[in-house]
């Protein structure tokens, strides 16, 4: 019989691994479609050129370790190593590389895409000290070139060499070329740099899709024939490819950081592929602060007792019990079902899940996050903290947990104004716009749409202009109903922090915002327009 339930808990852990990774590669691929619609001007061939990237990657030979992959990196002439420019994580692995290898090799000289070689005199001046960072940065034309701040993340390697003394070399050519051509104005620096500094391992570190073998280190082997040189010896370091993340997971063996993928190629995975598109989705998307993949748990436990001692509520030890999961957590089905959720409650989790929302499941004491956003963090965390000072439970009447799940909202967006006060939300101006697309339209309408439209109804129904049709119809939709939640909440939660800052209010009604349960027959709706009455009169500084 153990035998029989051992087997068992194996087959549901598979299948419910096999769920979560066919979950995370349907969002993987909605949000690489975002990225390739909001690729400026995609070069010519880049279709292709991606497909002979993926071909490369597209499994592994065996599980290796970071010391035999520093051990092939110094036995190598060129070390060709993968980037992603948004992910701060991918450029603190080369530095963790760098110190790896420089103690078995004689000398290293560093090869970045980061800088366009027309600016390789700026780049000698700056890493000998002659010119500051200021300066360095104007005249390589540094915001010209990277639509996001990627500074912060490759100053280290500029200060690693600077420190150890190994030359710079800038790889980059202009955007508008083709990949192909930009491949080959790489090489002919590289083999330059072969030639002037005979002996010396080059490190190559430019964007994942060059690393494939027939495309920079092609390039490069020509290169260094050209210039009358041996094609070298090589090694290839690719970081993150979705794919070998997907086996890895599919085998359960997420947790192994790197594999073989050839006989000159490695791979290192410490980032899932949700969280790397992540990191760059959210520069061409938002305007706020990012946090670190690694300290998204130990932020929201922050958070938790950050805003309970800010709001001076009973939280010691309680963020201590809070579990954080983040995308690419295989075991969040395994732990819903395990948890005694009802089937409704597993799937509207999911739903979000698949959604791209956050999620906050305190009966559990999970939080889960789908964003690098502060923003989000601090929503859950107030989520969390909410439930379980109040000790609420979710009514099961409709309209008693619409209006219940407006004032979790109103709360944590509060939560997450005072923890970044230049988060804005759309107010009725915004939700007339939304609601007017539809009316253009004269076609069927979007969730969001109806929900704007609802929303509409109901501030004029609570300022007495017209009466409210609380529509359960409209609201059986779950994305017209969650979005119709949010809208209302936070407006509500907007107009708290407002009222709170400038002394219209005081943080003890805030504090009967979280400690009240309103789980009763109409107690929430009774509670929510309390609170809008509060708050009626507080002006919204307007939004640029």
């Amino acid at each position: 019989m153990s035998t029989y339930r051992t087997s068992r808990r194996s087959l549901i852990a598979r299948r419910t691994a096999s769920e979560m990774i066919e979950l995370q590669r349907r969002i993987y691929e909605r949000q690489r479609q975002i990225i390739d619609k909001n690729e400026a001007v995609p070069s010519r061939g880049f279709k292709r050129y991606r497909e002979e990237y993926e071909a490369s990657t597209s499994g592994y030979i065996a599980e290796s370790g970071f010391g035999a992959l520093c051990d092939a990196i110094a036995a190598a002439d060129v070390a060709f190593v993968a980037d992603y420019h948004t992910l701060a994580l991918a450029q603190r692995t080369f530095v963790k590389m760098l110190h790896g290898v420089m103690h078995q090799v004689d000398n290293i000289c560093l090869a970045l895409e980061f800088v366009n070689r027309n600016h390789q005199a700026h780049v000698e001046r700056y890493v000998k000290g002659k010119i500051k960072e200021r300066t360095f940065l104007r005249r390589i034309r540094y915001q010209e070139q990277w639509p996001y701040d990627i500074w912060p993340n490759f100053k280290p390697i500029f200060d690693l060499a600077m420190d150890q003394g190994f030359p710079v070399v800038a790889i980059d050519s202009d955007s508008s070329a083709t990949l192909p051509k930009r491949d080959r104005l790489a090489a002919e620096c590289i083999a330059r740099t072969a030639k002037r500094f005979p002996g010396a391992t080059i490190m190559v570190y430019a964007g994942q899709m060059h690393m494939a073998p027939s495309h920079l280190p092609a390039a490069v082997d020509q290169a260094f024939i050209h210039s009358g040189l041996d094609a070298p010896n090589r090694v290839i370091v690719y970081q993150n490819v979705a794919e070998i993340y997907w086996q890895l997971a599919a085998a359960r063996r997420e947790g192994v950081e790197v594999v073989q993928v050839d006989e000159e190629s490695y791979c290192v995975n410490n980032t899932p592929p949700l969280v790397q598109q992540l990191s760059y989705l959210h520069w061409i998307q938002f305007d706020e602060e990012l946090l670190e993949y690694t300290e998204l748990g130990s932020t929201v436990r922050t958070l938790i007792r950050s805003i309970g001692r800010f709001l001076e509520l009973p939280v010691e030890g309680l963020e201590s019990e809070v579990r954080v999961l983040l995308p690419g957590d295989l075991d969040m089905m395994e732990l819903l079902e395990k948890g005694g959720l009802e089937d409704e409650e597993i799937a509207q989790v999911m739903a979000q899940v698949e959604a791209e929302e956050s999620a906050c499941i305190p009966a559990l004491d999970l939080v889960y996050l789908a964003s690098l956003s502060v923003n989000h963090a601090a929503e859950e965390a107030a989520h969390y903290l909410k439930s379980k000072v109040s000790k609420a439970t979710t009514p099961t009447d409709f309209k008693d947990r619409f209006y219940f799940y407006v004032l979790n909202e109103a709360a944590s967006f509060f939560c997450s104004k005072v923890i970044n006060p230049k988060r804005k939300t759309d107010h009725q101006g915004k939700l007339r716009q939304i609601a007017a697309q539809a009316r253009k339209r004269k076609g069927r309408k979007k969730p969001e749409e109806k929900a704007a439209t609802f929303a509409l109804e109901h501030l004029a129904w609570q300022s007495g202009r017209k009466p409210l049709r609380f529509s359960a119809k409209v609201l059986k939709d779950p994305r017209v109903f969650n979005a119709a939640v949010h809208m209302l909440g936070y407006i509500l939660g907007d107009r708290l922090y407002y009222a709170l800052i400038s002394g219209s209010i005081t943080k003890e009604i805030i504090r009967n915002l979280f400690v009240a349960p309103a789980d009763g027959p109409n107690e929430a709706l009774s509670t929510y327009l309390d609170f809008c009455e509060i708050v009626a009169e507080v002006k919204i500084p307007r939004r640029i």
